[in-house]
């Protein structure tokens, strides 16, 4: 039996519905995969890059997002949306972190004025800085 080229068509789009399909059941494993790794890798990169760390993520849930909403059909819009968001979220916690400081993120008492040094150690008590002792308890009584 001979193929036509309404054969052909037609299995050439089972051929593309059958690829988005495999696509589709594929992308839930990597983003697992992808997230595990991520979350066993432990957060030192995080810390010390602020930046990085907020482009690589706003780019990956801009790319996740677009692509889930297009039925992964658009990559070069996706990928397009995916490197704005990484540049303007990367750029504005790095201009945060340059014009904010030494970036401390946590909490901390100001420093005192002057720590006290091994020349100029801090001034023992006093006899009046000690307290009184307590009475001594009434002996029991004899029966």
């Amino acid at each position: 039996m001979a193929l036509t080229d309404d054969d052909t068509s037609i299995h050439t789009d089972a051929h593309l519905a059958g690829s988005r399909a495999r696509r589709r059941a594929l992308a839930p494993a990597l983003a697992l995969v992808a997230t595990l790794g991520l979350a066993t890798s432990g957060c030192g990169f995080a810390v010390r890059h602020p930046a990085a760390t907020a482009a690589l993520v706003g780019g990956s849930l801009a790319i996740t997002t677009c692509e889930v909403g297009t039925d992964f059909d658009e990559h070069a819009a996706c990928g397009g949306i995916s490197l704005g968001a990484a540049v303007v979220l990367g750029g504005v916690v790095l201009l945060a972190t340059a014009l904010g400081g030494p970036g401390d993120t946590v909490l901390r008492e100001a420093p005192p004025e002057r720590a006290p040094t091994i020349e100029d150690p801090a001034p023992l008590p006093t006899i009046e800085d000690v307290p009184a002792p307590a009475p001594a308890p009434a002996p029991a009584p004899a029966s």
